[in-house]
């Protein structure tokens, strides 16, 4: 018998008529009993490959197996051997804790002589016993997660799906939540994958971590493995006011031909500051594609909206680049698109040509007070030299800070420092299926 639970092999998923490809020919594994984070910025495509796993969505190409069974030959054997606990709150507040848990077993056919004492049995788990006739609607934060992680269990499913666990909880809840996460796996054998964009949560729960961007699986790997992959020191450079911003891609190039700095990223400042120059960092794993090329490409079809609308669609980075652009390239381009083709234009991207249609555009940036990211094999050697050269350009240091990788570096090194928006009703939609296909099941 096969050591893994979860196999993925050369998994695709494309959306509308072809235009966005969510999921990109990926493979890999989950070992039986490891907690299994998967990481990415918004849209990166991890609630896609949840949702395959979870077959809520079929896949245009590839296989994925579950507990033995293949996701599309067998979904009823998948639901009935996984668990789910959703982002979003999918408790009802009106009801008890026991009454939520009582629908849940009810909507899983479970035999009556079983639930009561099933129900006592999660809810001793998850230390709720003495708050199960209390209405949800009174419960803490914490609590209801618990309450959710509880319903997940209540059919013991060998494989529990957690999305975003400690979403907006203090940081004593959050703990409470890890350990009984911990407890969970450790004590039931349950594998679980989880997802987060909390770093120090997966740093702590997971087993092994798979961080994806734009489709892909660009890293996979124990936590300690990955910081190795940046190894040396992290050195931190926020700047005082910059006047000229051409100094700072100047003061990049300058440091990067110091022999010891490994890499330099621009961090730290607002979404436009920070793709103001067009600085675009390619993820690894996504051959025959550059920035560069995408940016010729974007400069030939400047006076060609419906071939800027095809790219908006097709490339993300075509869409960054246009919402970081300076605003007299997004008045030009505003200009070109008609009520009629502004409909078909992606939501992000919309609402800002309408915003600036309108002239109800507000630029977000004001002081320009960039932070960049140093990896070197040696802080304390290198930074001297770091120091004088920036000295030399005429730039202020405001802020120097160095410490040792953290997950949190190592994520940004892969997918880059670039703010992203879950806005697609596409993502939004997937959800509301996971939650509507779970309580039909």
């Amino acid at each position: 018998m096969t050591e893994n639970i979860v196999e993925v092999r050369n998994l695709t998923k494309i959306y509308e008529q072809g235009n966005v490809l969510a999921v990109d020919n990926i493979s890999f594994d989950i070992k039986k009993g490891e907690i299994f984070a998967l990481l990415g910025p918004n849209g990166a495509g991890k609630t896609t490959t949840i949702s395959i796993l979870s077959t809520l969505l079929n896949p245009t190409k590839g296989e994925a197996m579950v507990n033995l069974y293949n996701v599309k030959v067998s979904p009823d054997q998948v639901r009935k051997s996984i668990g789910i606990v959703f982002q979003e709150p999918s408790l009802d507040n009106e009801m008890k804790g026991r009454e939520n848990l009582e629908l849940h077993a009810i909507l899983y056919r479970m035999p009556k002589g079983q639930r009561k004492e099933r129900i006592n049995e999660v809810l001793k788990l998850v230390d709720l016993e003495d708050k199960a006739e209390t209405y949800v609607k009174n419960y803490s934060g914490g609590m209801k997660r618990r309450l959710e992680i509880a319903r997940g269990l209540l059919h013991r499913p060998r494989m529990l799906f957690l999305d975003e666990p400690t979403l907006g909880l203090d940081p004593q809840t959050r703990r409470k939540i890890w350990d009984k996460i911990k407890e969970l796996n450790n004590d039931l054998e349950v594998t679980i994958l989880i997802t987060t964009h909390y770093m120090d949560e997966a740093d702590e729960l997971a087993d092994r971590i798979c961080i994806m961007d734009h489709g892909k699986i660009i890293a996979l790997d124990t936590s300690e493995n990955l910081k190795k992959q940046i190894s040396g020191d992290i050195i931190d450079i926020q700047f005082e006011k910059v006047e000229d911003r051409m100094k700072i891609p100047r003061i990049i190039s300058l440091l990067k031909e110091i022999p010891s700095i490994k890499n330099i990223s621009l961090e730290g400042t607002t979404k436009n500051q920070r793709e103001l120059l067009m600085n675009l960092n390619l993820p690894k794993g996504m051959p025959n594609i550059s920035p560069e090329m995408i940016k010729t490409q974007i400069n030939q079809m400047i006076s060609d909206p419906n071939r800027l609308l095809i790219a908006f669609k097709r490339f993300p980075m075509a869409s960054q680049m246009f919402l970081n652009a300076p605003i007299d390239m997004k008045k030009r381009i505003s200009n070109l698109f008609t009520d009629d083709l502004l409909k078909e234009l992606p939501d992000e991207i919309k609402q800002e040509i309408v915003k600036i249609k309108s002239g109800n555009y507000i630029e977000e940036e004001k002081d320009f007070e960039p932070t960049i990211s140093i990896s070197c094999e040696s802080g304390g050697s290198c930074l001297p030299e770091i120091i004088q050269a920036i000295n030399n350009d005429g730039l202020k240091i405001k802020d120097v800070n160095m410490h040792a990788p953290k997950l949190e570096d190592v994520f940004l090194h892969f997918v880059g420092g670039d703010i992203r928006e879950e806005s697609s009703d596409r993502v939004k939609s997937i959800k509301k299926r996971i939650q509507m296909r779970q309580l039909t099941r």
